[in-house]
């Protein structure tokens, strides 16, 4: 009687260290697949300041100063699952990409429904927190017991999100994976897959805190003050432009690499397994 195969396991620098090189050593491509996504959102990202004022000056409504989030949440999640999507797809099938291209409306929209389901499940979450916290008014334990029930509640949910992960890159193969068949495929690797984002992800980050950390120490302003409540201390415009553009270019380099590792994974978990 043969043995039971043993189970695949990512192999967290491997994966890791790929994805960067696929990213960076492609950088032709992500500018071609991302300039127009990476526009619009970049144009989204840089008006919060201003479009409240433009729409109705002197007017201090909520409705208003929340508009410039709900546009970024939207404008983001638009153009950040259409770039996800092609590049997924060039991870995938490289060679065909011409076939990629033409098969990209209806993987997008799937990923969009993935996507939002992932919204609402940490929006419930917060919900919930937020319902505990009442008021804000709370003595210190109860802001200790509520923090650990948010730790209680959050940390299941995205490691059941992180396993269930394998749907994005199959929806972009065109072989979409039921909730089941995704959460079985990443048994045993979805630590795995936490590490390796993890390490794909902080470089990029502590990279920007660094450098807009140092520029606004060169210009002596409070760290990250882009909208002071005092608008004579409003930084300039082109410190304001500067950090837009690298927010904006990092997110879109975190979806490439994020959805590297996942092409990556869905190779080795799924595609592998079948042939």
């Amino acid at each position: 009687m043969d043995a039971a195969p043993s189970p695949v396991r990512i192999p967290v620098a491997t994966v890791t260290v790929a994805a960067y090189r696929f990213v960076f050593t492609r950088l032709g491509l992500f500018l071609e697949l991302a300039w127009l996504p990476l526009l619009l959102l970049l144009a989204v990202a840089i008006m919060p300041v201003w479009l409240p004022l433009l729409l109705a000056p002197g007017n201090d409504s909520a409705v208003l100063r929340l508009l410039p989030d709900v546009a970024q949440l939207v404008a983001g999640g638009l153009c950040l699952t259409a770039f996800a999507v092609r590049w997924h797809q060039m991870a995938l099938f490289p060679v065909r990409a011409e076939a990629g291209a033409r098969s990209w409306f209806r993987p997008w929209l799937r990923f969009l429904a993935y996507t939002l389901a992932f919204y609402l499940v940490n929006l419930a979450m917060l919900g919930v927190v937020l319902l505990l916290a009442g008021g804000g008014d709370l003595s210190e334990l109860d802001q200790v017991l509520v923090a650990g029930f948010a730790v209680a509640i959050a940390l299941p949910a995205w490691l059941g999100m992180a396993r269930l992960s394998l749907i994005f890159p199959a929806a972009a193969y065109g072989q979409p994976l039921g909730p089941g068949a995704a959460w079985r495929a990443m048994r045993g690797n979805t630590w795995r897959l936490i590490a390796c984002g993890a390490l794909a992800g902080l470089p990029l980050v502590l990279s920007v805190v660094i450098v807009l950390g140092a520029v606004f120490s060169a210009l002596d302003m409070p760290w990250g003050d882009l909208q002071p409540d005092n608008p004579a201390l409003a930084p300039p415009m082109g410190l304001f432009l500067l950090a837009g553009v690298i927010d904006t270019v990092v997110n879109f380099l975190i979806v490439a690499l994020g959805a590297s590792i996942l092409a990556d994974c869905y190779r080795r978990l799924v595609l592998a397994q079948e042939s």
